[in-house]
C-alpha cells in the first residue's frame, strides 16, 4: 500500500509541475518536476524509496524508446542517415573512448566506470529542443537530425554502458571480446525487435480486417509491445534497447501504411502515448528530485560536493567542444551554408534528459561510486537543460509574430465567430455556436475572477435600474418588477457555478416544481437537471401562471446590459468581459427560444469550421504562415470538430 501512495504523490508531482510549467513557461519543466521531487524527500517514507534498477529499463526506457521510434519519420531516417550514423554511433563511440579515458586518468574514477558515466550522458533528448524552437524556429534540416539523432544515440549509449558496466563488474575487459559482444548484442536486438515487431504489426493489420480495432484493443496491444519485445530480447541475450526501437520503427511503417484507414484507432493511440510518455519523463525527473538530497548530502559531508560539481562541469564542456568540432567537419544539414552556425546549433542542442536520468539510476545499487556517479550525471543533465535557452536565441532568429500560434488562433476563432454572426436564418443556433467558439477564447485569455465579480455586478445593478424604469414608466406592474428582480438575484448564483450555490438552486428550483406539479417525476427531474438549464424554464412558468410575459421584460434588461458592457469593455478587462457576456446571451437565448435545432447545430458547426479552414488555407496560399504553423491550426480545427462530434447532444439544451 505504501508503493501505491509513493507513486500516486509522484503521480501528483508530475500533474502540478505541468500546471506550473503552463503558467510559468520561464523556467523549463525538468526543474519543476525535480524541485517537487526534493520536496517530496521530507517525508519519511521517501528517504528510504529504493526502486530496482531493472524496473527502469523494463517500465521507463524501453516504452520512451519504443514511443520515439514509432514517431520517427522514415522519410528522414533515409535522407539525413549518413548524419544520424555520424552523431549516433560515430560521436557516441568517439565521446566515451576520448573522454573515458581522460576522465579515468585526471580523477579517481576507475576506467570502466569512466566509460559507462560518459556512456549515461551521451543520450540526447531532443524534446527541450522542440520547445525552444517554438519561439526560436529551427531549420527543419536542423531539427529533424537532432531529432532522428536522439533516437538512435539513446540505444548506442545504452549498449555502450551496459558493456562497460559488465566489463567494471566482471574485471575483465578484452577489446576483441568487447566488439563480438557489441555486435551481438546490437545486431540480435536490432534482428530481433524487427522481426517481433513486425509480426505484431501483422497481427494488428488482421485485427483491423476482422473489424476488432477497437481502441482498447488496439492500444492495449501496442502498449504490452516495448514491454514484451524487451523482456524476450533479453532473455536471448540480445539489446533489449535496440529490440524495441527496432520494433517502434515497424510500428511507425504500419501508421503510415494504414493512414486514414482505422483512424480513430490512430488518434486514440496517439493520444494515450503522448500521456504515456509525458507522465513516464516526469516520473523520472520526479525521482531524481527524491534521490538529490541524500546523493548532495553524501557529497556534502565526504568532502566531494564540489569536486563533483567540477568534474560534471568539467564533462559537459569536454562534450561541448567535442560535439560542436565534429558536428562542424563530420555532419552536413541540407540546404544550409552556416556551417559554424549549424555546428553550434547541433552541439547546444545535444541537452541530456530523461534517457541519462534512467540510464544511470538503472546502475546496480552495489556498483563503487553509485550515488557519486548520478550526482555527476544530474549536474551534466541540469546544465544541458539551462545552457540551450540562453544560448539559441542568440544563434536563432526569433519567430515573427506573423507566426506565432497563438495569434492566429484567435484570428480563427474570430473568422468563426465572424460567420455565426453573419448568420440570419437561424440566429438561436448560430448563437449556440458563437457562444462556445467565444469559450475558446476566453478559456486562452484566463480572466480575473474578481474583475469579473465586479463587472457582473455592474450588469446587475444595471438590469435592476432597467427594471425600475420601466416600472416607474408603468410599462410593468410591481408584480412583473419584483418576480423578475428574483430572477435578476439568483443569475448571479447562477453565473457562478460553485458546488454549495448549485446545490442550493437546485433544491430551491426542485421544491417549487414539486409545489406546482405535485409530481415525484417533476421533481427528481428538476434536482437532475442544470440550475443554468432550469432557471429559465423556472421562471417563464412562474411569469406564465401569474397571466404575465417575461419575453419582452428579458430583452429590454438583456439590451441594457449588452449596452452597459460594450462601455465597460477595454483591453484591460476583454476576457471577463467576453465572459459575462457569454453568459447574458445563453441567458436571452433560453428564455427567449423554446427549442433549438440539433440538426441546424450540427450544420452552425461545420459553418463555422469551414470558415477557419478557408482563412487558415488563404494565409498559407499567401505566405503568411508557414506550412508548419498551417498544420498545427488545422490539427486544432480536426480536434474541436471530433470534440464537438463526441458531445454533439450536450449543444442541444
Amino acid at each position: 500500500m505504501d508503493q501505491v501512495f509513493i507513486f500516486v504523490l509522484m503521480l501528483a508531482a508530475v500533474v502540478v509541475a505541468n500546471v506550473l510549467a503552463k503558467h510559468l513557461p520561464k523556467i523549463p519543466l525538468p526543474f519543476w518536476l525535480i524541485g517537487l521531487g526534493m520536496g517530496l524527500a521530507i517525508f519519511p517514507f521517501f528517504r528510504n524509496f529504493n526502486l530496482d534498477p531493472s524496473v527502469f529499463s523494463f517500465a521507463i526506457i524501453a516504452p520512451l524508446l519504443f514511443n520515439e521510434g514509432q514517431n520517427a519519420s522514415r522519410l528522414w531516417i533515409g535522407r539525413t542517415l549518413g548524419n544520424i550514423f555520424s552523431l549516433a554511433v560515430g560521436l557516441v563511440l568517439i565521446t566515451v573512448l576520448v573522454l573515458g579515458f581522460g576522465l579515468s586518468t585526471v580523477t579517481f574514477i576507475p576506467l570502466a566506470l569512466a566509460f559507462a558515466l560518459i556512456a549515461i550522458v551521451t543520450p540526447t533528448d531532443a524534446s527541450a529542443v522542440n520547445a525552444i524552437s517554438q519561439t526560436n524556429p529551427l531549420s527543419e534540416g536542423q531539427l529533424l537530425i537532432l531529432e532522428n539523432e536522439s533516437l538512435f544515440n539513446d540505444a548506442a549509449g545504452i549498449v555502450a554502458f551496459d558493456l562497460a558496466l559488465a566489463a567494471f563488474i566482471s574485471g575483465q575487459f578484452s577489446p576483441l571480446q568487447a566488439t563480438g559482444q557489441f555486435l551481438y548484442v546490437a545486431i540480435g536486438g536490432i534482428l530481433f525487435g524487427a522481426i517481433g515487431g513486425t509480426l505484431i504489426v501483422s497481427l494488428r493489420t488482421q485485427l483491423i480486417k476482422w473489424g476488432d480495432d477497437d481502441p482498447i484493443i488496439m492500444t492495449t496491444l501496442q502498449l504490452l509491445t516495448p514491454l514484451l519485445i524487451y523482456f524476450f530480447a533479453e532473455e536471448l541475450g540480445f539489446s533489449g534497447i535496440l529490440a524495441v526501437v527496432a520494433a517502434g520503427i515497424a510500428h511507425g511503417v504500419e501508421r503510415d501504411r494504414l493512414r486514414l484507414t482505422s483512424a480513430r484507432m490512430q488518434i486514440v493511440s496517439t493520444n494515450v502515448w503522448e500521456m504515456v510518455s509525458g507522465i513516464l519523463s516526469g516520473l523520472v525527473f520526479v525521482l531524481l528530485g527524491v534521490t538529490l538530497p541524500t546523493v548532495i548530502s553524501d557529497a556534502w559531508y565526504g568532502n566531494t560536493f564540489l569536486l563533483l560539481n567540477i568534474i560534471g562541469l568539467g564533462i559537459y564542456l569536454s562534450k561541448l567542444v567535442l560535439r560542436i568540432l565534429w558536428s562542424r567537419y563530420l555532419v552536413h544539414v541540407p540546404r544550409t551554408k552556416h556551417r559554424w552556425r549549424d555546428a553550434l546549433i547541433i552541439g547546444f542542442g545535444g541537452a541530456n534528459g530523461t534517457i541519462t536520468l534512467s540510464l544511470a539510476f538503472s546502475m546496480p545499487r552495489g556498483v563503487t561510486l553509485r550515488n557519486e556517479l548520478i550526482f555527476m550525471a544530474a549536474v551534466v543533465i541540469i546544465i544541458s537543460l539551462v545552457v540551450p535557452p540562453l544560448v539559441f536565441p542568440l544563434l536563432v532568429k526569433k519567430q515573427p509574430v506573423a507566426n506565432k500560434q497563438h495569434v492566429w488562433v484567435r484570428r480563427m476563432l474570430a473568422e468563426g465567430i465572424k460567420a455565426m454572426r453573419e448568420e440570419t436564418e437561424h440566429p438561436a443556433e448560430a448563437q449556440i455556436v458563437l457562444d462556445s467558439l467565444a469559450q475558446e477564447r476566453i478559456l486562452d485569455d484566463a480572466p480575473n475572477r474578481r474583475v469579473q465579480q465586479t463587472i457582473f455586478q455592474d450588469t446587475i445593478d444595471t438590469e435592476k435600474k432597467t427594471i425600475e424604469a420601466l416600472r416607474q414608466a408603468k410599462t410593468i406592474t410591481d408584480d412583473e418588477a419584483h418576480y423578475y428582480n428574483n430572477f435578476i438575484d439568483l443569475n448571479d448564483f447562477t453565473a457562478d457555478q460553485r458546488i454549495w450555490k448549485n446545490l442550493l438552486l437546485r433544491t430551491r428550483f426542485t421544491l417549487h416544481m414539486g409545489h406546482i406539479y405535485r409530481d415525484l417525476r417533476s421533481v427528481q427531474d428538476a434536482f437532475l437537471t442544470s440550475p443554468i438549464n432550469l432557471e429559465p424554464i423556472f421562471w417563464k412558468k412562474q411569469f406564465t401562471a401569474h397571466n404575465e410575459d417575461i419575453l419582452p421584460i428579458e430583452k429590454a434588461g438583456y439590451d441594457a446590459v449588452m449596452k452597459r458592457l460594450g462601455t465597460l469593455e477595454d483591453k484591460d478587462n476583454r476576457a471577463e468581459v467576453n465572459t459575462i457576456r457569454r453568459f447574458y446571451r445563453d441567458r436571452h437565448r433560453r428564455v427567449q427560444v423554446d427549442a433549438v435545432d440539433g440538426d441546424i447545430i450540427y450544420q452552425m458547426f461545420l459553418k463555422a469550421f469551414h470558415a477557419e479552414y478557408e482563412l487558415i488555407q488563404d494565409a498559407l496560399a499567401k505566405n503568411e504562415i508557414t506550412s508548419e504553423l498551417a498544420e498545427r491550426l488545422q490539427q486544432r480545427i480536426t480536434f474541436d470538430e471530433i470534440t464537438y462530434l463526441q458531445n454533439r447532444s450536450a449543444f442541444q439544451i
